[in-house]
């Protein structure tokens, strides 16, 4: 993380010291509009992951969104045009209806060995999760002719019929940041979900 950037992070936090403060002002009086859209939409998505969890624990949000400001400051090149970028997308999808869905169908994914095309014993589902309790995994398994896992899911409203799944089509992954966080992106090079296993084993999906 550069100087510019540790700044950006720790004003949005509120933790910017009277050094600090005087540095960060010369880089806001440049980018106002764009300084004040990141902490907006990154308050905004802490708040809201905050309220999706139903037991008291630490959020381990910090690196995620360390990590999300620091890539979207190299890739926009302090761009005011695309200021509104990953963070409302977070909004958008946390939203969604079909994030539950995804998210049973995502966790059985990395149950299941990578290599596709693998038949036989290679393909067992070990376990399977439900983040939301009124949604039950009646089946998950690999099927030979179709080549992909399929999971029954009971308890979930209709999905419509136009949905576009193109964008949360996980086709690649890495394990950058803490331990215990893996990152699974779309074909577009876009991230869709962050996995992190908490202290109880429990996977956690933001």
């Amino acid at each position: 993380m550069t100087k510019e950037e540790e700044l950006i992070t720790r004003w949005i936090d509120g933790e910017l010291n009277p050094k600090e403060k005087i540095e960060f002002e010369k880089l806001y009086d440049a980018r106002p509009d764009f300084y004040n859209s990141l902490r907006v939409e990154a308050n905004a998505s802490k708040d809201l992951l905050k309220s999706s969890f139903e037991f008291e624990k630490e959020i381990p949000y910090g690196d995620f969104f360390n990590n999300q400001i620091r890539k979207k400051i190299q890739d926009d090149d302090f761009d005011s045009n695309s200021s509104s970028g990953f963070l409302f997308d977070v909004l958008t999808w946390l939203r969604s209806p079909l994030t539950w869905a995804a998210t049973a169908c995502f966790i059985a994914f990395i149950s299941v060995n990578p290599q596709s095309g693998v038949n036989g014993d290679d393909n067992i589902i070990v376990s399977t999760y439900s983040p939301d309790p009124s949604v039950s995994i009646v089946s998950a398994e690999f099927n030979e002719k179709a080549n992909a896992t399929v999971i029954v899911l009971e308890g979930l409203e209709p999905v419509p019929d136009e949905t576009d799944f193109n964008e949360n089509h996980i086709t690649s992954y890495d394990r950058q940041g803490p331990p215990g966080f893996v990152q699974f992106y779309n074909n577009n090079d876009k991230l869709v979900y962050i996995l992190e296993t908490d202290e109880y084993g429990q996977p956690n999906v933001f």
